[in-house]
């Protein structure tokens, strides 16, 4: 007898999977699958990778005791061995792997399905406590899903948990930074663009860039324009610190002037300091890109690799798998905003027409903060472009 297709064997959230494994082979952080309504309930804990482990940041009120706790092992896995496990099945780089994988560690049916458990319920963490203690503690999934969790508006959690929601949200989930009264920058409410002095000369202005989307009825090009005109002209900053940490990217023409004004508009003496780490992705790289061909030796990238690479697919279109009705993107325009493109039948036109050539993406000082850091409202990157700035 004919032996059916492997598909007709697999539950449908065991074919999610397989779809994530597939269009994973792409290697192309655009090309990927939407299983999200396959997942099932997560954790009452949300994590982030750090320089010294995997912490819990965010926890359901009832679980409020396990904030700050590194987590040493899931089910029968590591920490490390659960994220090597589950990288296979995340697009994109090992960078973005890494952004990427603290989501799904805290989501049961897919630590089922990477044998870290064998249930896709209930999940045992081995952590050590801030104290020192260890401890094993079983979690079920819950219902009462986080409030503040942007994933379900189509927004990636990877960032948003690392930002302490607003206190007042109802059914509101504690955090680790809520004890700290005077929190970094980059961790305050997100928005699109906004600028501040730094100093009380107005030498040092900061620009923090989360998405190249406008969030309400301004155009985002407009409000770069506001910045120029209002910040920069007037007061004539000698550094402009540009934080695209948590830019997870957008339309890319909507940062294109900025960004290719911006070095130009800093003394001869001055410098652009663009903050950038794994979760600046998609038009977020082509704006520090687009300022790094500017600027040249005036751009220092400070923080951590990014979420691509300095050539990537991007752009593309959509498909629904037609009995699943998992949506698949998939990326067709090449894009190198390192060695430059030349030619608009190898390349994305706008590339082509605005992309730098022969810099490199990489950052020019690497910094990977611990969760000390974190927790203690200590921002080492920015730290670091203060001290380059004077």
């Amino acid at each position: 007898d004919e032996i059916p297709p492997p598909a007709d064997w697999l539950a449908p959230e065991e074919f999610a999977f397989e779809v994530m494994g597939a269009v994973r082979l792409a290697r192309s952080g655009h090309t990927n699958a939407n299983v999200a309504r396959f997942l099932g309930d997560d954790l009452p804990v949300r994590t982030s990778w750090y320089a010294d482990g995997l912490y819990i940041v965010k926890a359901h009120p009832d679980f409020r005791w396990l904030l700050g706790a590194r987590i040493e092992r899931i089910g029968s896995l590591s920490a490390e061995e659960a994220h090597s496990r589950l990288s296979p099945y995340l697009a994109g780089t090992d960078q973005r792997a890494r952004f990427l994988s603290p989501g799904y560690l805290v989501t049961p049916s897919m630590l089922n399905h990477i044998g870290a458990t064998g249930n896709s319920k209930l999940v045992a963490l081995a952590v050590r406590l801030p104290d020192g203690r260890s401890r094993t503690v079983e979690l079920r999934s819950v219902r009462a899903a986080d409030p503040g969790d942007e994933r379900k508006i189509g927004l990636n959690r990877g960032y948003s948990v690392l930002i302490p929601d607003p206190e007042g949200v109802p059914g509101r989930w504690a955090h680790v930074l809520d004890n700290i009264a005077e929190r970094p920058r980059i961790y305050r409410a997100r928005g699109d663009v906004s600028g501040a002095f730094l100093d009380h000369d107005q030498e040092i202005l900061y620009v923090r860039n989360d998405t190249v989307a406008s969030t309400d009825d301004t155009p985002l090009v407009d409000k770069f324009a506001g910045i120029i005109r209002d910040m920069i002209l007037p007061f004539q900053p000698k550094h402009i610190v540009v934080d695209l940490r948590l830019n997870n990217g957008g339309d890319f023409f909507h940062t294109i002037l900025f960004a290719q004004a911006l070095p130009r508009l800093v003394p001869d003496d001055g410098r652009v300091l663009v903050l950038v780490g794994r979760a600046t992705f998609s038009a977020g790289i082509v704006t520090a890109a687009m300022i790094k061909g500017a600027g040249r030796e005036k751009v220092t990238f400070i923080g951590e690799t990014m979420g691509d690479g300095g050539q990537f697919w991007a752009e593309g279109e959509k498909v629904t798998l037609p009995n699943s009705g998992i949506g698949v993107r998939y990326s067709g325009e090449f894009e190198d905003y390192e060695e430059g493109c030349t030619d608009t039948r190898s390349c994305y036109w706008a590339t082509v027409a605005f992309g730098p050539r022969g810099i490199s993406l990489a950052p020019d000082v690497a910094i990977d903060a611990t969760f000390a850091d974190y927790a203690a409202g200590r921002d080492p990157a920015l730290e670091r472009a203060l001290e380059l700035a004077r």
